[in-house]
């Protein structure tokens, strides 16, 4: 079964755990999920706030230079001063050249010869004016400026202009090289001279460097538009910008780009496949984004949810156990205790349950077992005392409500009498042993007809028998029928008793039988401790006294049981006769047989 005891305790006790180990387990996982992702949050974008503030450092200081090259133009020395500043600017992290260049015309062509052009710079690409000064950080110290056309900037991106003089940023389309440019002198229409400064790219990859240092996490910085600039992984080296691959992540950073100076994003999963931050580079328009794989990022979390479920499973288990181990024993004893009523059910009282036990359980095995043996006893006493009624007119009594109790109600009954003739004589002369042997199997069969046709013993008076034909709902015409037949069939059983007497050398005895039909009053006689389920009135005795009148073999009925089934019989009228103890005489009727049937009498 199923729903057996141990199971429901299994179900109903391990249920509550399951879900309250889930609810805690997961509630605690997404509190510290989100913890952690706050903590990743706040150190994310410190360090990229902390990186993008170095790169604009080392842009400012780069700028600071350029300003003061072009505030040293209106200075009388501005020569000497303009080599001076470029050598300290030359000698700042990164700086591969410094070039100044004059736009006026009576200025081209013309030029200073020198040793020490940086071999990096383009020169496909047209003269535009005279170059006044061209410096790279191994001429720093030597103070030569060789003429040289200017290379034309054209091919670079323009990404943003300072506001106190015009500096702009510009990235070559190798990303190896940035240029800081600068025009100053003359007016904002025409300019006079351009100040170029070109610096390798790798000296600001140092903060992104640092940004994505975990092997877990890569960084790359971007313009706001989303190209790459730089990228810690080398497989990105291909890629030219952010979100061209169609990941949801990446173009939901740009979209938050657009919006925010800084912030973080987080993907799709318990933990998030990845988590991105992003921080904007100030005085540029570059972003450097940090992304993270979130298994790293939750990495605890993930662990404690792994060796979470292991606990409560673990747990589970034990509690399954616990509970299994402690309701066995109950589930036992109760199946023992089923099966022992299983049994009582079938009759056998002689069962006893298992009462070893000192708790609740013990208490309903010796409880059941004092019930058994109650039933035992009422048993024995139905048997001994009560088996005179046919068991389905006894159930037929017991579906009455009021069948048991003491008291009774007035019925008309037909009344059955059988005494056997000169057994008072020839016991005188048997032991008690033959005695008791001819009355059991003389009652024996009696009996066994008597319920056969649904009368009621109520009560053996040595050697008599009386029973009464009630029937419950039945007419009395049919109750009568009942009795005459069921001394019919007596009488064939007591001769085939006879014969057998005959064999075994033992007293023939003969049998006489009276029937009565009469007012009676039907219920339990006796008290509350001892009943019977019996009859009393004037026609018991009157029964009594035709019964005495009838002679070896007869059946005698009464004048009110012959008017209820004269059309069925075939009697011999007796006449009135005087019966003892009454005071008119009654007339009573030898029957023959009934329906055709007809008894062996002697």
């Amino acid at each position: 079964m199923f729903f057996t005891l141990q199971r429901r305790f299994l179900i109903l006790l391990l249920l509550p755990v399951t879900i309250v180990l889930l609810v805690a387990g997961v509630g605690s996982f997404f509190y510290a999920r989100s913890y952690l992702l706050d903590q990743w949050t706040t150190a994310a974008l410190l360090r990229l706030e902390k990186s993008a503030h170095q790169i604009e450092m080392r842009l400012e200081r780069k700028r600071e230079f350029m300003r003061l090259i072009a505030a040293s133009e209106m200075m009388p020395e501005r020569i000497a001063i303009q080599a001076y500043l470029a050598r300290q600017l030359c000698a700042q992290p990164g700086v591969k050249s410094v070039e100044i260049v004059d736009f006026r015309p009576e200025k081209a062509g013309a030029g200073l010869e020198g040793n020490g052009l940086s071999p990096h710079l383009p020169s496909s690409v047209p003269k535009i004016g005279r170059m006044v000064m061209r410096m790279g950080p191994h001429m720093a110290a030597d103070g030569q400026w060789p003429m040289h056309g200017m290379d034309n900037p054209g091919h670079m991106h323009n990404t943003r202009l300072i506001p106190d003089h015009p500096v702009s940023v510009t990235l070559d389309e190798s990303r190896n090289y940035l240029s800081l440019v600068a025009d100053f002198g003359g007016s904002n229409d025409a300019p006079a001279k351009r100040l170029l400064v070109t610096v390798e790219f790798n000296s600001f990859m140092k903060g992104i460097l640092e940004a994505g240092e975990s092997e877990h996490s890569y960084a790359c910085l971007i313009r706001s538009d989303g190209t790459y600039l730089a990228h810690t992984m080398p497989l990105m080296s291909y890629a030219t910008k952010m979100g061209e691959s169609g990941d949801p992540l990446e173009k939901r950073v740009l979209a938050e780009i657009g919006k925010n100076r800084s912030g973080s994003l987080s993907w799709k999963g318990h933990p998030p496949h990845w988590v991105a931050g992003f921080h904007e580079v100030p005085t540029t328009d570059w972003y450097l984004v940090l992304f993270s794989r979130g298994e790293a990022v939750l990495a605890p979390i993930v662990r404690f949810r792994s060796h979470y479920m292991l606990a409560g499973m673990a747990s589970l288990i034990f509690i399954g156990l616990l509970i299994r181990w402690n309701t066995r024993p109950v589930a036992r004893s109760i199946a023992r205790i089923s099966e022992a009523l299983a049994e009582v059910e079938k009759g056998d009282y002689s069962i006893k349950a298992p009462q070893n036990r000192s708790d609740e359980l013990g208490q309903l095995a010796r409880g059941f077992n004092r019930m058994a043996e109650g039933l035992r006893q009422r048993e024995l006493i139905e048997e001994t005392f009560g088996r005179y009624v046919d068991k389905a007119i006894a159930e037929e009594l017991m579906s009455r409500p009021d069948a048991l109790n003491l008291g009774g109600e007035k019925h008309t009954v037909t009344i059955m009498m059988s005494d056997l003739r000169g057994f008072t004589q020839a016991s005188e002369k048997l032991s008690p042993e033959t005695i008791i042997k001819l009355l059991n199997r003389h009652f024996a069969a009696m009996i066994e007809i008597i319920e056969r046709h649904r009368g009621i013993i109520v009560d053996f008076f040595g050697d008599s028998v009386l029973a009464f034909f009630d029937g419950l709902d039945k007419d009395r015409g049919m109750r009568a029928a009942h009795a005459i037949t069921c001394a019919v069939e007596m009488h064939k059983a007591h001769h085939r008793f006879t014969l057998d007497n005959i064999r075994e050398e033992l007293p023939a005895l003969a049998m006489g039988i009276g029937i009565h039909t009469g007012e009676v009053i039907v219920g339990n006689i006796g008290s509350e401790k001892r009943a019977k389920y019996g009859i009393v009135g004037s026609a018991v005795n009157e029964t009594d006294r035709i019964q005495s009148f009838a002679e070896g073999g007869a059946i005698i009925v009464s004048e009110q049981t012959y008017e209820l089934v004269a059309d069925r019989l075939v009697v011999v009228p007796k006449g009135q006769v005087s019966l003892k103890g009454l005071d008119a005489p009654r007339d009573l009727y030898e029957v023959k047989s009934i329906d055709g049937q007809t008894h062996l009498g002697e």
